[in-house]
């Protein structure tokens, strides 16, 4: 009986130790999804069956199957076999892929280095399901699943290397290296190796091995992953960084859109993807994403900014700046963070926030806030609507009445209550506008100035409408796409 060979080459020697010794479940686990989608004659069932093995992986793919970023609006999914049919076979394949990757690659090693690896992983992968979407990819899903997964070596690597990481963390961390000659140096292979091999070697979608060159043709998929991964390191050294602006204007040229186009919708990402990172359950890699401020009621001394009067240039270019977002398809997230802009920055307003009906319409809650005292407000805008009585707040949004009162507005008897509104925040003058999609008040846009300022102008709420209806057309798209 002859031996087994053992590899001597370094580079298979770690493939195998993964397999065999640090990965072994997954390895299986991965076997056997591989095994069901190369097969046609396999029912999707056998998929769920797979699934439904581990309790733990049931619950996160039906987590990440409703999220938005996968379901948009749609209604709740109850079962793996529901998700499939939705979402299709692949989507949930991949999910549970990636799924069973990340918990392996939460075990343990190196932890800054897997933390970091992972935060870029989930930043890139948003930014490049974008640009796939725009690019009109026939799978944009694919592309964010290959882009999260476009470090498995690395991610794999750092969670499993012992002392060898160690080593080579100590050598990354002298100043003026170059880290793939460091890591050719140290382990006689280069990290993104072993991200092709592994790839291979757990069938994983093309595009993740064949992402992992330096350059791609400007119209490939390749490009879109190796760009969105270029702009969530650059994104590391500060949004304002040379390196940063630099990363926005190729991913914006990537795209064929001009940076002003393109810069809101990147912010919105950064936070949508921090979001889907704790969707996953990787806090560490969420925290470690930079998202960029949002704009607020103090500049970076922390003194307060002057109270602008409205500003119709402004409005007219943030409703043409969300037109455009529209019309290329891009996240509802995006535009939502405009029209909230929009509301904040250009209506006079002393704050703005962008309020969402819950799914079973039993409570308006705030999505985000601008202005003074942002995350107090996002706290005190939350109001209970079923089984509430008639008062302002639901007939907004049971009927899409606007509210529009002034700090010394008295409703007379008989009219919708501000008790309310007025209890949770203050005495101020407030003009609320529904968001609609679908034919049903979907959310809410709220402006309010002090009772110390004069009132607001009188064609305040038709311009905060302006604003609700593009959103309401955004969130309209958005659910039809899923």
């Amino acid at each position: 009986m002859s031996a087994t060979p053992v590899a001597t080459d370094p580079l298979q020697v770690w493939v195998d130790k993964l397999r065999n010794q640090d990965m072994p479940i997954f390895s299986a686990t991965l076997a056997a999804i591989g095994e069901v989608a190369e097969n046609d004659a396999s029912p999707t069932s056998a998929l769920g069956r797979i699934i439904l093995r581990d309790a733990g992986m049931t619950a996160r793919v039906l987590r990440m199957a409703n999220s938005v970023f996968f379901h948009g609006e749609g209604s709740r999914i109850n079962t793996i076999s529901r998700a499939i049919v939705l979402l299709g076979f692949d989507t949930v394949r991949n999910i549970a892929i990636s799924v069973a990757l990340i918990d392996a690659f939460l075990a343990g090693g190196v932890r800054d280095r897997v933390s970091a690896e992972m935060a870029r992983c989930f930043h890139a992968a948003v930014h490049a399901k974008h640009a796939a979407t725009v690019r009109g990819d026939a799978s944009p899903e694919e592309v964010f699943i290959a882009t999260l997964l476009s470090r498995i070596g690395e991610l794999a690597f750092w969670c499993f290397s012992g002392e060898a990481g160690q080593q080579l963390d100590r050598a990354l961390r002298k100043p003026g290296v170059v880290p793939e000659k460091v890591e050719s140096e140290v382990l006689g292979f280069r990290l993104r190796s072993l991200t092709q091999l592994l790839a291979r070697e757990w069938a994983l979608p093309g595009l993740v091995a064949n992402a992992c060159v330096d350059s791609a043709r400007s119209d490939s998929r390749e490009a879109l992953v190796i760009a969105s991964y270029r702009l969530a390191s650059a994104a590391e050294a500060g949004w304002q960084s040379e390196k940063a602006r630099e990363s926005v204007r190729d991913y914006a040229k990537l795209l064929r859109q001009d940076v002003a186009t393109v810069a809101p919708v990147v912010a919105a990402h950064a936070r949508e993807a921090a979001c889907l990172a704790g969707f996953y359950g990787c806090e560490e890699a969420a925290a470690r994403i930079p998202v960029p401020a949002r704009p607020d009621e103090e500049d970076e001394t922390g003194a307060p900014a002057i109270l602008a009067d409205p500003d119709p240039a402004l409005q007219f270019d943030i409703s043409r700046r969300m037109v455009a977002l529209i019309a290329a398809h891009s996240a509802s997230g995006a535009v939502l963070d405009l029209a909230l802009e929009g509301a904040g920055r250009s209506l006079g307003a002393d704050r703005a926030v962008l309020a969402l009906v819950t799914a079973n319409r039993s409570q308006l809650a705030a999505r985000a806030t601008h202005g003074r005292g942002a995350q107090q407000l996002m706290r005190h805008f939350n109001f209970l609507l079923a089984g509430a009585a008639r008062d302002a707040l639901t007939e907004l949004v049971d009927h899409g009445r606007v509210i529009d009162v002034e700090a010394s507005h008295v409703p007379a008897p008989g009219l919708p209550s501000i008790t309310r509104l007025r209890s949770a925040l203050g005495q101020r003058h407030q003009v609320l506008v529904p968001i609609n999609a679908h034919g049903h008040v979907v959310g809410v846009l709220y402006v309010d100035r002090a009772a110390t300022r004069p009132p607001m102008r009188p064609g305040t709420p038709d311009a905060l409408a302006t604003f609700a209806q593009l959103a309401g057309i955004a969130l309209e798209a958005s659910s039809r796409k899923s």
